[in-house]
């Protein structure tokens, strides 16, 4: 992926503005980090060739930064260089060369005369820059996208070996887990469905996909209606897959989302829903599917094989999935052209044969007339199974004897034959003689409607709604009862929704004409109206509200998209707030990267912003509250460009960066004193995050003036929250200041004021505050019993995050022990809890696991030790948590120091001094905030370090 641009794009102009100036900053740090990255990385690989590789693309890197003038065009090539040390790095660090892929040696051989071209390139523009005494020089743009292709290639390679690496490492995990006493409660997924009802001559079919899913994934191939979806529920019903797979088999629709609506995020999302995982990431999706055998049914999968976007992502994670020994898939598809490398078979779905089409047939319309007559009627359909279905109903609404229902079809045939162009299908012919039936011909237009509206909602048409979305029809409930009859639509929980082969048509067919345009005025009134309620009722609908504003952010008259960008604020925060999940809607709004940004509505990708921070894809987060935070300012908007910077310095101090925290909060309280704007609640709430930020710098005093001052504040005030909010940072000034009896007694105020008010999350902190002041008094039982009435609390809130929290002090608490074998089983209980609630998230996987790293250093292990640590900064790196990389750098190098290591120790050190120096944070407070990760006294390289007193190598 990118690098995400976060410093913007600069403004032309024959001098350095203040924000290029920034942005050449930036842009020189982030390669000078790189480059650190790959020097250490050098050191650590085994193989000439590799560390060959490592050498070269330092090179080149450094003389884009010494001399390339376009170093922002290099963000790409930047990304692939970092991705391919860790490649580097994870496939070959700790083994001996004999154990390395040949593949992978091949690969470095290869990529080694690749960037030694590019290298070449760089140096000669460098050497002819000099020459001419310019002093600098720049690399056409395309060359450095045949560059970034030849560096793809390699990483192509090696996922193979990422795939083998996942599989290892998720396997142990699941292991670990059928052996452990879970606490009962699978997530909350969907039961798998139950078995066709009228299912007729595909036994062998079924038998044939059921043995072949004993070694092989299964696709099942054929046109809309035919019966895929039908075959693939019957397999699942199977008493020999139900003994497999027993409640772990899930059928996951793709009919019920629009090919637009699909992006890489919300087809993860889409299967995330069905599985009852509440992160709705991949990693999250792969540790959950590892723990035990699983068949996934993925339902018209030609809808996410047509995305507009991220067709290719989704078929490396179908991949990857289908790569995990546990995994069975089952495709459906209209696209013979599959486009993943699952090791599968691809099962032909033909049309019935004439005796299980007779069946069908009759067993819906009871009719006296020959099976030869029969046979001639259904052999016009091609046997196509949802054909007779449907012509079947018309023939038993309409009491037609076998002879005008023939004469019927012929006649509806020869009709579309004069308006079509001469091809006839036999599905659509059937579709439209049921609407030529007369209980709907009598309907008029209104049936007609009513299934347009219905083939445009991805989830249908929600009951309880009829009324509101068909205000002008007074028989809605007799058209839909009609409808239904003849199987043109059907009922699904609450809602009636329609086959998906009908749903093209009627799309294809009505939708595109000027006789019988699409109306979507009462739908939009309706929506709009329930957007205005901020519900829950969004869980239920919000593809289809989704649908809505994609189509008419496209289609909006200068007039009318005012009111589509509020609408569309609307939804994003009301799907923040009941339902967390990727939105299609991101390119919609922010459309191709060449789009202006003042075409671009601020409000809508502030609230972006809100959904990304409340997924945790915190750089996504910081990147959409940059756009929106230059979009409110150009229109000078003032609060909500204060917003946009009250919710970056979130993020940052999340990600560790304290510097850009507090200049952020700064220019906050800067910005609304120039306009007169500032409230003394926004000063005391601003206060609060400023004191977390200047804390971590090492400034204790001025923290805890601010935090005093704001407790003073919310105190008088009668804001009894903010008081609990102030009282606990009070607390942890006074911690890191060593002040600990005046400590505890704010951490017992807050728990006080938390219990007093019911307010469970201030309790659950403040437990896990009194927790660390009772264990460094000596008292260890009672930490631990406040750390299990934690646990009790975060697991009545059903919220794995904070769940995983309780249990990273209780290890702490362990290791610091010595328990090393009981803080083991906390750890893996950590994960136990992420995969039975489904949330495996990739920076509670990161924490956790630099929690079991602190343990097996302390425990003496210090291979193990090192190992995972290195995990945590590949991912810390992924996540560009500074925080969390900062801390591991130094644990590396107390590891290296411990081993006699010198040089090793520091260059870990020295990178952690880097990222202390880049972020703002003090040397000697990289734990605030996260004590559970606090090394021992008796790791003192660091320190020595900072005194200039390490030894030499």
């Amino acid at each position: 992926m990118p690098r995400p641009n976060w410093w913007g794009k600069g403004i032309t102009s024959s001098k350095l503005s203040t924000s290029e100036s920034k942005s050449r900053d930036s842009t020189i740090a982030t390669l000078s980090n790189v480059i650190g990255f790959l020097d250490t990385t050098k050191d650590l690989v085994p193989l000439d060739v590799a560390k060959g590789v490592l050498s070269t693309l330092s090179s080149i890197l450094t003389t884009v930064k010494n001399t390339m003038q376009n170093k922002d065009d290099f963000t790409e090539v930047l990304d692939r260089c970092e991705k391919i040390a860790n490649s580097i790095k994870r496939s070959t660090y700790g083994k001996s060369k004999s154990d390395i892929d040949p593949i992978l040696v091949r690969a470095l051989d290869e990529l080694k005369s690749s960037i030694d071209g590019i290298d070449k390139t760089v140096k000669v523009k460098e050497q002819r820059a000099l020459r001419y005494r310019v002093f600098s020089a720049s690399v056409d743009r395309e060359s450095i996208a045949k560059w970034k292709e030849q560096l793809d290639s390699f990483l192509r390679i090696c996922d193979h070996e990422l795939i083998v690496h996942i599989d290892m490492e998720i396997g142990n995990i699941g292991r670990t887990l059928k052996g452990m006493d879970m606490k009962p409660g699978e997530p909350d997924h969907e039961p798998p469905p139950a078995p066709p009802p009228m299912f007729f001559g595909r036994g062998d079919l079924v038998r044939d996909a059921v043995e072949s899913l004993r070694l092989w994934h299964v696709v099942l191939v054929g046109p809309g209606g035919i019966g895929k979806s039908s075959i693939a529920k019957a397999i699942l019903n199977e008493d020999s897959i139900i003994a497999e797979f027993q409640g772990r088999r899930f059928f996951v629709r793709f009919d019920n989302v629009d090919a637009s609506q699909i992006t890489f995020d919300t087809f993860i999302g889409h299967i995330a829903d069905v599985l009852g995982v509440k992160s709705a990431r991949l990693s999250a999706i792969r540790t959950y599917l590892a723990a035990s055998n699983v068949l996934i049914v993925l339902d018209n999968a030609e809808t996410f094989q047509d995305a507009v976007s991220g067709s290719d992502r989704i078929a490396e994670a179908i991949d990857e999935l289908g790569a995990l020994p546990s995994v069975r898939i089952i495709l459906t598809t209209r696209n013979r052209r599959v486009s993943t490398n699952l090791y599968r078979i691809v099962i032909d779905v033909p049309a019935l044969d004439p005796v299980a089409a007779r069946e069908m047939f009759t067993r819906i319309y009871r009719t006296d007339g020959s099976p030869a007559m029969i046979d001639k009627l259904l052999s016009a359909l091609d046997f196509h199974p949802l054909s007779i279905n449907l012509l079947a109903h018309v023939a038993a609404e309409n009491q037609w004897a076998l002879d005008r229902l023939r004469s019927e079809w012929e006649k509806k045939q020869t009709d579309l034959l004069e308006v079509g162009g001469g091809k006839l299908q036999s599905l659509s012919v059937t579709i439209e003689l049921s609407l030529a039936s007369s209980s709907i011909k009598q309907l008029g237009n209104d049936a007609r409607h009513v299934m347009q509206v219905a083939a445009f909602l991805p989830q249908g048409i929600n009951e309880k709604n009829l009324e509101h979305l068909f205000p002008t029809i007074g028989d809605i409930r007799c058209i839909i009862d009609a409808l239904c009859r003849l199987s043109l639509i059907y009922r699904k929980a609450e809602a009636y929704t329609m086959l998906s082969p009908i749903r093209i048509h009627i799309s294809n067919t009505y939708q595109a004409r000027d006789t019988l345009p699409l109306d979507l005025t009462h739908v939009r009134n309706h929506y709009h109206a329930q957007l205005n309620d901020y519900g829950p009722w969004i869980a239920t609908e919000d593809a289809n509200v989704e649908r809505l504003i994609a189509h008419d952010l496209s289609r909006s008259t200068t007039k009318e998209i005012d009111s589509t960008y509020h609408a569309c604020a609307q939804f994003l925060y009301i799907l923040m707030l009941h339902k967390p999940r990727p939105t299609s809607l991101r390119t919609t709004i922010l459309g191709e990267p060449e789009r202006t940004l003042r075409l671009v509505d601020e409000e809508c990708v502030f609230y972006l912003g809100r959904l990304a921070a409340a997924l945790h894809d915190d750089r996504e987060a910081i990147n959409l509250f940059t756009t929106a935070k230059h979009l409110f300012g150009h229109h000078r908007k003032h609060k909500m460009t204060t917003r946009c910077l009250e919710e970056l310095a979130k993020e940052y101090l999340v990600l560790g960066n304290v510097s850009a925290a507090e200049e952020t909060l700064q220019e906050f309280l800067n910005l609304r004193r120039e306009h007169h704007i500032l409230s003394p609640d926004d000063e005391a709430r601003i206060n609060v995050r400023l004191g977390n930020a200047v804390m971590r710098k090492g400034r204790l005093q001025e923290a805890l003036m601010l935090f005093t001052s704001t407790r003073e504040y919310f105190d008088s005030t009668g804001n009894i929250g903010g008081v609990v909010w102030a009282v606990g940072c009070q607390g942890e000034a006074e911690w890191h200041s060593e002040n600990y009896a005046a400590a505890r007694q704010h951490f017992e105020t807050r728990f006080a004021l938390a219990t007093h008010t019911n307010d469970n999350l201030g309790h659950l902190w403040s437990l896990t505050q009194l927790a660390r002041a009772e264990a460094r008094d000596g008292h260890h039982k009672k930490a631990h019993e406040l750390l299990e009435e934690a646990f009790a609390l975060a697991s009545e809130g059903n919220d794995v995050h904070h769940t995983c929290d309780v249990l990273w002090e209780q290890a702490a608490l362990a290791s610091d022990r010595g328990d090393f074998d009981h803080a083991r089983d906390i750890l893996m209980r950590a994960f136990g809890e992420m995969a039975t609630h489904g949330w495996q998230s990739a920076d509670t996987t990161a924490m956790t696991n630099d929690c079991s790293a602190r343990n097996e250093l302390f425990a003496g292990d210090y291979e193990k030790a090192r190992e995972l640590f290195l995990g945590v900064v590949s991912l810390s790196d992924e996540l560009s948590d500074f925080e969390l990389q900062t801390r591991s750098s130094r644990a590396l190098g107390e590891i290296a120091l411990l081993e006699g290591d010198i040089a090793g120790a520091r260059k870990w050190f020295t990178k952690t001094k880097s990222l202390c120096d880049e972020t703002g944070r003090h040397p000697d407070f990289l734990y605030i905030g996260n004590e559970h990760a606090q090394l021992k006294e008796e790791h003192h390289g660091w320190k020595l370090f900072l005194e200039g007193r390490l030894p030499s190598a």
